[in-house]
């Protein structure tokens, strides 16, 4: 039997990469529906694109091919699906009343639980587990910002929640003594990284990236809280 090759293709090396766009036809189709349906249902068609073409890209473009090489790719590809693509697809839907708290601990039980080294290495062996956690983790995290974005006056809870749990991550993976999954261990040596320092830039991007995105959201949230407090202020 043949060996599996990951859905988007054998790790590369750096001489190649640049050549590795993932232009396979069922990913395309799936693009185009998913773009349809997001037209046919968005509030605001120009951001809806944006957001698609976000999504689109980072399956499209070499670092698809990267995050079969590097932990740290991995973790930027998620970085820029659930904290970029999916606020903007968020702001382009009609305003759901969705409650902040549930979708906030749905997205962290997947994140957590996708990135665990089981699960994580199951998407490396199929495809359908591949899609499984990039759809359930887009999904979750389109539910989530569409929630804070209906109420950010009752999101600041949500938002710290989703900020803690992002960044306790990120700490556990930056320190961690040794690598957590073998397979970027094997091939992050072609880019002259060690398993443990892919890992160590994986942990500080989300650090910083993840903590840049969501200190701007509770600043956001708590000036809305502010905003719309309907409680008398004391007088000057």
């Amino acid at each position: 039997m043949d060996p599996y090759i990951p859905f988007c293709g054998t790790p590369p090396v750096p001489a190649e990469l640049w050549s590795r766009w993932t232009l396979d036809s069922a990913l395309l189709l799936g693009l185009a529906v998913a773009l349809a349906v997001g037209m046919r249902v968005a509030h605001d068609m120009r951001l809806m694109a944006v957001g698609w073409a976000l999504a689109a890209l980072l399956f499209v473009s070499p670092l698809c091919a990267l995050s079969m090489a590097l932990f740290s790719a991995r973790v930027a590809q998620h970085i820029l699906l659930t904290l970029v693509a999916a606020p903007v697809i968020a702001a382009a839907l009609p305003r759901l009343r969705l409650p902040a708290l549930p979708m906030a601990g749905l997205f962290a039980v997947l994140f957590w639980g996708w990135h665990a080294p089981a699960p994580y290495a199951a998407t490396l062996q199929s495809d359908l587990t591949y899609w499984a956690m990039h759809l359930s983790l887009t999904g979750s995290a389109v539910a989530l910002f569409a929630a804070l974005r209906a109420a950010p006056e009752r999101g600041l809870a949500a938002a710290g929640l989703t900020a803690t749990q992002l960044t306790l991550y990120a700490v556990m993976v930056t320190l961690a003594p040794e690598p957590w999954h073998a397979w970027h261990e094997v091939h992050a040596i072609a880019f002259g990284l060690s398993g443990l320092a892919d890992q160590q830039l994986a942990g500080a991007l989300m650090w910083v990236a993840g903590g840049a995105v969501f200190m701007t959201l509770v600043g956001w949230l708590a000036w809305h809280f502010l905003r719309d407090d309907p409680r008398p202020r004391p007088a000057c």
